[in-house]
This record gives C-alpha cells, sequence and structure tokens, in this order.
C-alpha cells in the first residue's frame, strides 16, 4: 500500500501496516534490560552521595555541585547517541550493538566511580571524572536499549504490556540494590567501608553486563527502514518542537526522575537521622521496590481503564496528598512504611506507562514530520532520567549543607533539613509532574 499524505500537515503518512506479533520471550527478556540498568543506576543514586560525604570525605554542598554539573555535562551526550542509534546498520541490527559492547564497559566505569583514590583536591577531580564517564557508559547503553522497544513491535498494547515487564525488572533491581548493597559492602570491606564498596561495584557491574547481553540474545529488531536520510541532524532536533506530546512526557519524567533522585539519595539519611536505624534504609528501599513491582502489575490494567494521562494524574494527585500524611508519622515507622509504600505505588503509574507512552510519541512524530527517529526521541527520556536524578540528589545535597550537615554530628537543624527535603519536596513534584502530563494527548487525538 502506497503511503498518502496527511490532509493536516501535508507529509506523507506510513502505510498502514498490521501489528507485529512478538514472542514471549522477548518480551520477558526485554525487562531484563531495566533490571541490569538498576543494578547499576539506583546504586549510584542511591548510594553515591553518601559514599562522597561519608567515605571519600567530600563536602555535601561539593558532592551535590558533582552530582548535578557532571549528570548535565553527560546528559549533552544523550541526544548524540541517539542520533548515532537512528543512523547505526550493521548485522546485529541498530540498537543491540551498544548493550553487547557498551555493557562492559559500563561495568568497569561503575566500578571506578565507588572507588576512592585520594583526598582533597584529588578526591574532587577523581570523583568528578569518574561520574561523568559512567553517566556517558550509562547513555551509551541505555538510551539503545530504550530505543529498542518500538523498533521491537507496532502493537500499542504490547508496548504497554512491555513496559509493565520493563518496570518488573527496575523493581526487581530496586530489590536487589535494597537488599544486598550494605550487606555487600560489609561482608567485602569489614571495617574498611571504601573497598567494600568498590567490590560491591565490582559485582554488580558485571551482573549488569551478562543481564544486557541476555536482552540482546533474546530481542531481535524488525528490519530497519533505509539508511538514508534527507533531513539534517539539525531539522532532526528541529522537529522536536513539534511534538509537544512529546515534550510533555519528557518534562513529566523530568519531574518524576527529581523525586526518584531525592527518594534514593535521601534513604540513608532519612533512616539514620530521622528514624535513627540505619538498617531502615533498606526498609526504605525495599517499601520503595515492592510499590514500583505492584505498581508494573496494576498499572496496565488501571490504565485501560481510566486512560493513560487521567490515571497518572489521579495517581499523582493521591501522592502528593499521602506525602503531606508523612510528617505526622515519624515515630510510627509501620505505618510511615505503608503509607510510603502506597503513595510510591499511586504516584508509579507515570513511571511504569513512560516507555509506551514515548513510543507512541515516536508513531505522532513520524506521522507529523514524517522522521520517525526512535533514538533521538529515546534520549529525551533518557536526558530526562538522567539529569532529574542528578538534580533530585544535588537537590537533597544542597539541603544538607543548608542544615549544616557533618558525618561526624547531625544537629537537630539538620535533621529536620532531611525530613523536609525527603517528604516536602516529592509532594511538591507530584504537582509539577501532573501540570507537565497536560501536554500529552494523543488518546483524544487518536481518537
Amino acid at each position: 500500500m502506497s503511503a498518502v499524505p496527511s490532509p493536516a500537515t501535508g507529509v506523507a503518512a506510513p502505510p498502514s501496516t498490521e501489528p507485529r506479533p512478538l514472542t514471549r520471550p522477548a518480551q520477558f527478556g526485554y525487562g531484563l534490560g531495566d533490571l541490569a540498568s538498576n543494578l547499576t543506576w539506583t546504586t549510584l543514586t542511591a548510594f553515591l552521595l553518601f559514599f562522597y560525604t561519608d567515605v571519600a570525605a567530600l563536602t555535601a554542598a561539593t558532592a551535590g555541585t558533582i552530582l548535578l554539573i557532571g549528570r548535565i555535562a553527560d546528559a549533552v551526550i544523550d541526544p548524540v547517541v541517539g542520533l548515532a542509534v537512528d543512523r547505526t546498520r550493521s548485522r546485529f541490527g541498530r540498537a543491540r550493538p551498544y548493550l553487547i559492547f557498551a555493557a562492559p564497559v559500563l561495568g568497569i566505569a561503575f566500578a571506578l566511580a565507588f572507588t576512592a583514590p585520594g583526598t582533597g583536591t584529588t578526591a574532587v577531580i577523581w570523583a568528578a571524572a569518574t561520574f561523568v564517564v559512567v553517566g556517558i557508559c550509562h547513555s551509551l547503553v541505555n538510551v539503545p536499549y530504550g530505543a529498542m522497544l518500538p523498533m521491537l513491535t507496532d502493537d500499542t498494547g504490547t508496548r504497554l504490556k512491555m513496559s509493565g515487564y520493563r518496570f518488573v525488572g527496575a523493581s526487581l533491581g530496586l530489590i536487589t540494590v535494597s537488599l544486598a548493597v550494605i550487606p555487600l559492602v560489609e561482608a567485602i570491606g569489614g571495617a574498611d567501608r571504601a573497598r567494600g564498596f568498590t567490590g560491591m561495584a565490582i559485582v554488580l557491574g558485571a551482573a549488569g553486563t551478562l543481564l544486557y547481553w541476555i536482552v540482546a540474545l533474546l530481542c531481535r529488531e524488525r528490519p530497519a527502514p533505509p539508511a538514508a536520510r534527507e533531513a539534517t541532524s539539525l531539522r532532526a532536533l528541529a522537529s522536536l518542537t513539534r511534538n509537544r506530546h512529546w515534550l510533555g512526557v519528557s518534562a513529566a519524567s523530568l519531574a518524576a526522575f527529581v523525586r526518584l533522585g531525592i527518594t534514593t539519595a535521601g534513604a540513608v539519611y532519612y533512616a539514620r537521622d530521622v528514624l535513627h536505624d540505619t538498617w531502615a534504609t533498606s526498609y526504605i528501599l525495599l517499601a520503595f521496590s515492592l510499590s514500583a513491582l505492584a505498581g508494573s502489575l496494576v498499572t496496565p490494567w488501571f490504565l485501560r481503564r481510566t486512560g493513560k494521562r487521567r490515571g497518572i494524574v489521579i495517581g499523582l494527585a493521591a501522592t502528593a496528598v499521602l506525602y503531606a500524611l508523612l510528617f505526622f508519622l515519624d515515630g510510627q515507622p509501620a505505618a510511615f512504611i505503608a503509607v510510603f509504600l502506597l503513595a510510591n505505588l499511586l504516584g508509579g503509574f507515570g513511571f511504569v506507562a513512560a516507555p509506551a507512552l514515548v513510543s507512541d510519541t515516536i508513531d505522532h512524530h513520524e506521522t507529523v514530520t514524517g522522521r520517525r527517529d526512535e533514538g533521538l526521541l529515546y534520549a529525551g527520556y533518557s536526558f530526562a532520567t538522567k539529569v532529574g536524578t542528578a538534580l533530585g540528589g544535588s537537590l537533597f545535597a544542597w539541603a544538607l549543607a543548608w542544615g549544616g550537615y557533618r558525618a561526624e554530628h547531625v544537629s537537630a537543624r539538620a535533621g529536620q533539613a532531611i525530613e523536609w527535603a525527603f517528604v516536602g519536596l516529592p509532594a511538591v513534584l507530584c504537582l509539577v509532574q501532573a501540570a507537565c502530563m497536560r501536554l500529552y494527548d494523543l488518546e483524544r487525538y487518536h481518537a
């Protein structure tokens, strides 16, 4: 069937095709990529700030600045990687070569980020350099991995289901990190926490590499479109502004990952200095992980009944209310964990659905502009995850600095700063994320 120009845009619309079936092993296997990603990424967001302040002896303000500037610097690589994926043609496909060859490099960079070879200026330079390098390596793997979803299937229902499988993988990664990191550090390093953190990073980096290779083995892309593209990279970038649905999803994802960055970076401090129980770090991260796992199962069912945008906004509004309730539950750990779990379950609908939403905006982008650009459009989402997570960690670090945090003695003011950053900021960010979702309206557009 030949393509027909769209009356609204004058651009040739793609020929209609039947959704391509995808094997069940490929659907399940795709989710392993987020398990691999979270073994490294969640460990970075949850423990690197603590490693900087309490092991490498950096000040909280310096650590927060490194997290933000370093992440913005390496996030610039995301669009470059996205454009490279769109132009890659190899016997392995477009996205799979990056999973095969860049994954082991990511594992090595991850281990180096959790080393402390010196003190003072040397420690600052090493921390900044290794943080930028591990972020670039993460782009080289995660952008192609995310861009692979629309390359695997056209069916929007299958995409939403695979987003759920992907979030199951992410949840398992969160659970693994919450349960394994502290025991690994203690088992490998004993009293030497620096050696313990480095050994832990080597173990998790190797496991992540193997999982990425399994994804590359199970997931085979559909035949790629012709390699030649008339539009330049600059025109490809300029075309993004014409896709408000993509802009809305990317902005909402940025707010969501700022919230995630605050939660993961702040858990160890909130547990130790507000709940006065270091091991509560594992309970908080485990509750967060279980909420993500439950959300991966509930979200597709819930959003099919409410609509994607409406369901996500409802969940965010409820989460903001529940986070406000957490202020009154400091002395009730069981109630705190229960409300925290429910809040993140409802607030996680956007996390689960985001890959499917991005895939839908890629289809819309092709209709409006005549360009598909899976890699470039997914790079916007990846950029939001990176900058958002780093900004969340930086905001928390700056809150520590504002509260006068010192590792050897945590004052009452520092404890209050930790509580307001860990509980108050996520409540506000839920409302910001809901406002950004107003730009996404593809369901009504297609109707």
